[in-house]
């Protein structure tokens, strides 16, 4: 009876574990351009990074733990960061291999602030709506919803970094944008 009792516990405590875990995972929000668009006015008096990236863009994914790093120490201030996923939405296992990344990047503190889109459109639709050549990218738009930073790695000769954006959102906290 007693090995019933403890077998009947360790079940319901992994059935507990499995549940947080789930509870806990990361969730993209689907929006195509338009709802995109209409999404950024729900963060008013915020500046909003939005971190344009995809699971076959390299440097997308080396760069996104310096976004959750930038992510906690700018939090605090007035910034929201977000990410938007740019992949085929014919591909779900490119959806899948996304959604298992960012909770890998989300394992100790889920969501951590951050938003996360994926925009549903086409893929090359998307890039057009959103006058990109390549990934990774950068909007950065001020307090007002204004685009403020563009930081793209349209060009390979003048890529941008970590410390440009940390730069930019910095200049804008000075001038009270």
């Amino acid at each position: 009876m007693n090995k019933f009792i403890m077998l009947t516990g360790l079940i319901v405590l992994m059935c507990s574990i499995q549940s947080s875990k789930a509870d806990n995972a990361v969730a993209l929000q689907y929006v195509d351009y338009e709802q995109w668009t209409t999404q950024l006015a729900q963060y008013p008096d915020k500046i909003v990074v939005v971190d344009f990236w995809a699971t076959w863009c390299s440097s997308c994914l080396e760069r996104f733990p310096h976004m959750v790093t930038m992510n906690k120490n700018f939090q605090n201030k007035g910034i929201q960061f977000v990410s938007m996923l740019l992949e085929d939405p014919q591909e779900p296992e490119a959806i899948e291999r996304a959604e298992r990344f960012l909770n890998k990047q989300f394992t100790t503190e889920p969501n951590s602030g951050f938003d996360h889109y994926f925009m549903t459109e086409n893929l090359m639709i998307s890039f057009e709506k959103l006058d990109l050549i390549g990934i990774p990218a950068v909007f950065i738009y001020d307090r007002q919803g204004q685009l403020a930073h563009r930081l793209t790695g349209d060009n390979p000769n003048n890529q941008f970094s970590e410390q440009d954006i940390e730069n930019a959102l910095n200049q804008m906290l000075s001038n009270g944008q």
